[in-house]
């Protein structure tokens, strides 16, 4: 499977995830159909397609996951969201996509939860054909 979705995420939250500081990015929601990456729009005032990030686990409360990580102990205490998407890569696009050109080119419009890849093909063919540099990795 090599399924993705695009997600947004706040700059505080993304800054931490590229630290390896935040290694599990928390939802409501799993969507229907499976997925393994992780498009990520930066929102405001970032305004850029930044990462793309690999997953394999999806853990759902009251399941446990490790302490050590922003919002992990939250999460098994039952006071952050239903899931916990486990991130194994990040990789950072070396040269970063800003919200007007991905309009333009690809009619691109910021999820408020998520999107399918399936709706914006001709950007998910173009991601994956970027540069791109791996920053972590479990």
């Amino acid at each position: 499977m090599n399924n993705a979705i695009f997600i947004s995420i706040n700059p505080i939250a993304s800054n931490k995830i590229e630290k390896g500081i935040k290694t599990y990015e928390f939802r409501n929601y799993i969507p229907k159909k499976e997925f393994n990456k992780l498009y990520v729009y930066v929102t405001t005032p970032i305004c850029e397609l930044k990462y793309i990030m690999e997953i394999t686990n999806i853990i759902s409360t009251p399941q446990k996951i490790e302490i050590e990580g922003d919002g992990n102990e939250l999460f098994n205490e039952g006071k952050k969201s239903k899931y916990a998407y486990k991130i194994d890569k990040v990789y950072k696009i070396t040269h970063p996509i800003k919200l007007s050109t991905l309009r333009e080119k690809f009619n691109f419009t910021p999820p408020q939860s998520y999107a399918y890849e399936t709706r914006y093909q001709e950007l998910s063919a173009f991601l994956e054909r970027s540069d791109k540099k791996l920053v972590w990795k479990r």
